[in-house]
């Protein structure tokens, strides 16, 4: 499956996460580090937007990890949230 299934990503973090801000999603497939097949999902926050707890986190993770499962994807998903006030370390 190279297909990314962008409508079940965006649907699960748009209901989870709309609440904390959520502005948009990038999901691009991938190889992790034990070069198995995975997505990475970027999940941008809004500006001003507070800080995800870690249980609201692990939750939206557990949300998201089932309803691929449920559509058939075994790649793993690699959360990760974004706040664009945040300064990003230069490569």
């Amino acid at each position: 499956m190279s297909e990314i299934p962008s409508d079940v990503i965006d649907y699960v973090l748009r209901d989870k996460l709309g609440p904390y801000g959520l502005d948009h999603v990038e999901a691009k497939a991938g190889i992790d580090h034990d070069g198995e097949p995975a997505l990475f999902i970027d999940a941008i926050l809004k500006p001003n937007s507070q800080l995800v707890a870690g249980k609201i986190y692990a939750e939206v993770l557990g949300a998201l990890s089932d309803a691929l499962l449920k559509r058939g994807e075994r790649r793993f998903p690699y959360l990760s949230l974004r706040h664009p006030d945040e300064e990003r370390a230069e490569p």
